[in-house]
Parts: structure tokens; sequence; C-alpha cells
């Protein structure tokens, strides 16, 4: 099996060429399974040969010629920081003029402050009870 690589071909599966499982791979990329697939989906990681129903493994020299090629190449960037439903995509910026006619110069007044609540006091009075000793609280 062959793949292009920058423009030049990459043979694999020789007779000395090794299917290595995810853990092995995960070791010589030194990426995550998340990262590999979205790689593969750019078509910038090896793919995938399945080996069995369920399971699959990657072509050593196809892996080695990655690590090779990306030697050169600049760092992954971070995936997007994920966005929930109802979520703005960006945070509103207040234009430039707005934001300069907010900036007053001077003292400014304090905001005002809100009442405080008052304690509930008890209105009814208390039955009187000749039974009850009262202890004052």
């Amino acid at each position: 099996m062959a793949f292009r690589l920058k423009g030049r071909m990459v043979e694999s599966g020789g007779p000395e060429d090794r299917l290595l499982p995810w853990g092995r791979v995960q070791d010589m990329a030194g990426i995550s399974r998340t990262t590999a697939w979205r790689l593969q989906r750019n078509g910038t990681f090896p793919t995938p040969v399945p080996v069995s129903p369920g399971r699959v493994a990657w072509w050593e020299s196809e892996l080695s010629a990655w690590k090779q090629a990306r030697g050169d190449a600049r760092p992954l960037e971070p995936p997007m920081r994920p966005r929930l439903p109802g979520m703005a995509r960006r945070a509103p910026m207040p234009p430039a003029s707005a934001a300069a006619s907010n900036l007053k110069l001077g003292p400014q007044p304090a905001p005002p402050t809100p009442p405080k609540p008052q304690a509930k006091t008890r209105k009814r009075p208390r039955p009187q009870d000749v039974n009850q000793i009262d202890f004052g609280f």
C-alpha cells in the first residue's frame, strides 16, 4: 500500500513493515485519540487499516514518515473552545465612540444603596397559660 506525503510517495505494508495497535501509535505519535481522529479527517495523519471487526491498526512506516514530515511543521493548534447552545459566538464589543462617551472626568456619585429589610416582629400576643412559666425569652 502506498500513500502520498508532501508530494512524494511512501510505501507501506512491505515484508518488514508492522501493524501497530493504538497504544503503540499513541506512544510513537504523542497525541491523543481525538487529535489523531481530527488529523485523519483533515488528511494529515495516516488512516488506520481494519484488522478484524472492531479493531484497527496503523502501518509503522506510515507513522514514521508522518513523524519525520511533522518535524519541521508548526505545532498543532488547540481546538476551539466548546460553545453550548444559546451561547453567543463572540462577546459583543461596544463601538469605540460609545466607550469614549461613557468616560466622564471628575468624581462619580456613589450608586444608591438599596434599603435594608426590616426585622420581622411578632404582632399577636402570646396566650397566657397559668401552668407555664415565663422565662422571658
